[in-house]
Order: structure tokens, then sequence, then C-alpha cells
């Protein structure tokens, strides 16, 4: 399957700019506690031999979610401020 880490990062829309360095510290904090809550529930569905169609529905929400995040990882390395900022 190969290494992750070695994935190319995605090509990500511009994080929106109206939002505080702090509150995007928060929102990503949320953001990765969901999207962990989610990758959960696809590792149930395997264990449980789910129907594909319910694991791929599951893989878009999290594919959704990752982007979120991506997002606002794309606007914090930009700014350069540490988690402390938060």
């Amino acid at each position: 399957m190969g290494e992750l880490h070695r994935l190319q990062p995605r090509n990500l829309p511009p994080a929106p700019t109206a939002i505080s360095i702090p509150e995007t510290w928060a929102a990503l904090r949320a953001a990765a506690r969901i999207t962990h809550g989610t990758l959960g529930d696809i590792v149930d569905l395997l264990d449980a031999e789910a129907p594909p169609a319910d694991v791929f529905a599951q893989i878009d929400i999290l594919n959704t979610q990752l982007a979120a995040c991506g997002r606002a990882v794309t606007f914090l390395k930009a700014t350069g401020a540490p988690p402390s900022a938060a």
C-alpha cells in the first residue's frame, strides 16, 4: 500500500482569513477530534465486514473532514503561530 508519510499534500483551497489564529487552532483541534472518531468508525465497519457502500460513505465523510483540517493547517503554516497562541 505504500507509506502514508510519503504522500504529497493535496492542492487545498486557501483557508478563510476572517478567522483569528486562536480560533483556527481551536477549530483544527475540534476537527481533528471529529476526524479521529470518523476514522474509528471506518475501522469498526471494516472489522464488522460491513457492506462496501457503508465503508465508502464513511470514507467520503472522512475526506471532507480532512479537507477542512487541511485548510486550517494551510492557514496556520502561513502564520507560523504555535498552538500556544490559541
